[in-house]
């Protein structure tokens, strides 16, 4: 009777997340993914080219739809900008909160973001939290540019000085992941960084 592909394939697909996460990129083998599903090397280049195109496969759609949020993230603090709404931009249970990113994508999917942050050594993704920062960091500085155009006492500040902030921002905002929290605690967490980042943002941004 043929093997059934689709099983087979969410097998390996366990098998491999599990490899991974036990000894990272760089240590794991497509052999020890191949006998941990009773299948020989040969049968698993069928499923994927390389370990490269393994792991990508367990990562790439939820980045997919981590970038998804960020474009609505951005959008939705735009049109609230402009209708001098800012008081629910900093609401922690607003669909376009920062919190929201963590609990709504992240948490959907933690052990793949953890997987991104603690076992991607050696891969295109290894830098994930540092553009992450990076990103971020570009765009807090066009909102603060657009504050200003709107009207709003945004800060003067230099890129460096942005930078240094989103990167303690953002590193407290993932702890819960690295650190598997489950989602209750996460949450609870979340609002507590929330509640001390937000008056400084507010601050820097005039709103």
């Amino acid at each position: 009777m043929p093997r059934d592909k689709t099983a087979s394939h969410e097998k390996i697909v366990d098998a491999a997340m599990r490899e991974f996460q036990e000894k990272g990129y760089e240590q794991a083998s497509m052999k020890a993914v191949a006998d941990a599903v009773g299948m020989t090397s040969a049968a698993l280049y069928r499923h994927f080219e390389n370990k490269q195109d393994m792991f990508a496969a367990l990562v790439q759609p939820a980045l997919d739809e981590l970038e998804s949020w960020k474009e609505k993230h951005i959008a939705s603090s735009y049109d609230l900008l402009k209708q001098k709404r800012s008081d629910v931009m900093w609401d922690f249970n607003a669909d376009m909160n920062d919190a929201r990113m963590v609990m709504d994508v992240m948490y959907r999917q933690p052990e793949v973001f953890r997987l991104l942050l603690c076992c991607s050594a050696g891969t295109p993704y290894e830098s994930f939290a540092h553009d992450m920062v990076e990103q971020a960091t570009d765009r807090m500085m066009d909102f603060l540019r657009d504050c200003k155009a709107q009207g709003y006492p945004a800060r003067e500040m230099q890129r460096d000085e942005m930078h240094m902030l989103i990167s303690g921002y953002c590193a407290a905002l993932i702890q819960p992941i690295e650190h598997g929290y489950d989602k209750a605690d996460a949450e609870r967490y979340l609002k507590t960084i929330i509640d001390f980042f937000t008056p400084g943002w507010r601050m820097i941004t005039g709103l």
